[in-house]
């Protein structure tokens, strides 16, 4: 019995895994869309973020050369859930920290869907 419960455990950690592994290979494999990204930036960013390297009034940074910042994966994790991401890296932190409004980027349902993320770090890319 003893042995059966250790394939079993091995089977299940095995089978967890691979479909975290999965997942994160889905994830890598989409590509953003510039076009698409711009759009999305428009709606659901543009009120607090300038595209140039200015601030804006409400103190976000403005995100031209974002990416020479930040590369894409930690951009990808403060869009998806900047006070969540900000738990767990300092910097994340520190930007919520310093806005001196007191301001925090909220999680927005727009920035929840992989594919709309990485068309708006595509369209950031294009921000030079």
């Amino acid at each position: 019995m003893k042995g059966m419960f250790q394939f079993a455990a091995c089977a299940s950690v095995l089978l967890s895994t691979s479909l975290i592994c999965q997942q994160a290979i889905s994830e890598e494999a989409i590509k953003g869309d510039a076009t698409r990204g711009e759009a999305a930036f428009k709606s659901a960013c543009a009120s607090c973020h300038n595209t140039t390297h200015e601030g804006s009034t409400v103190a976000a940074p403005g995100l031209q050369g974002v990416l020479e910042r930040h590369d894409a994966a930690w951009l990808d994790n403060w869009i998806k859930g900047p006070e969540n991401f900000a738990k767990e890296d300092a910097v994340a932190k520190h930007l919520i920290d310093s806005n001196k409004y007191g301001l925090k980027m909220p999680t927005l349902p727009a920035t929840q869907d992989a594919q709309s993320r990485a068309d708006i770090i595509a369209y950031l890319k294009t921000l030079k």
